[in-house]
């Protein structure tokens, strides 16, 4: 498969969203939620940005606290966390401060991400210490998780007021799976059989980059062809994520 991005509606509706935010009205409003169900490509999505932006990606545990979110923080910053939880929490101010600011230099955008969010989401304590964060320095935080986040932040309206702008992952149309297939296979494959992926993928990228990984094997050992439903037709595609059963490729008739 070929090493490469390729842009879908959710990577726009992503950027779409951290543009509003930086148009925000409200300072304090410094609260991104990414949400959607799994399989729609919101790692990848917003993992990427991350390495070209240069801001912190951190993947929230299921029994994380304050103090453990602070030392994972400061050690992506390459930090040795102190020893108690003020003390971490003054490095961490002065340390994201200081990117923030070498970001703007560089017109860059600095943000913190917190990728499977609905971990936290309950969490009091933690949404705390973001919203201490947030507040002080007025940097992006982005809470990336799978639907259920916005839902869970009602209890708290003290986070929630400082959520400027939710951003939904939905599955991809056909169109994104026509670009993912002619940037990502490394073999030709004809509009029938990418409809077909598209139809069965039921628009979720992972299953898609299943699919194309499964075309592109079959298309290398038949070189020199335009692989179509006929000619892959009884293959293996992809995996039918509700049963755990592969789905074979068929001719629509």
């Amino acid at each position: 498969m070929i090493p490469t991005f390729v842009k879908t509606e959710n990577s726009t509706r992503f950027l779409a969203g951290l543009l509003a935010l930086a148009d925000r009205g409200a300072s304090e409003a410094c609260f991104l939620v990414v949400d959607g169900e799994p399989g729609l490509g919101k790692t990848t999505i917003v993992y990427r940005w991350v390495v070209q932006e240069g801001g912190v990606y951190l993947r929230a545990k299921k029994e994380w606290t304050p103090g453990w979110m602070l030392r994972e923080l400061l050690e992506t910053l390459k930090i040795t966390p102190e020893y108690s939880f003020e003390r971490m929490y003054k490095q961490a101010l002065a340390a994201l401060s200081g990117q923030a600011r070498a970001a703007e230099r560089d017109g860059t955008t600095f943000a913190v991400v917190v990728d499977e969010a609905d971990h936290i989401s309950r969490r009091g304590e933690i949404l705390e210490t973001l919203r201490d964060l947030s507040d002080m320095l007025e940097i992006p935080f982005v809470l990336v998780g799978m639907g259920r986040i916005r839902n869970n932040l009602s209890r708290f309206p003290q986070i929630l007021s400082r959520v400027a702008q939710p951003v939904e992952f939905k599955p991809c149309p056909l169109t994104d799976v026509t670009n993912l297939v002619k940037g990502l296979c490394e073999v030709p494959v004809a509009t029938d059989l990418t409809a077909f992926l598209h139809k069965e993928a039921k628009g979720f990228t992972r299953e898609v980059k299943e699919g194309i990984a499964s075309i592109e094997r079959f298309g290398k050992r038949n070189p020199g062809k335009t692989i179509d439903c006929a000619l892959m037709e009884g293959q293996a595609l992809l995996t039918d994520r509700a049963t755990g059963k592969p789905i074979l490729v068929r001719v629509e008739r």
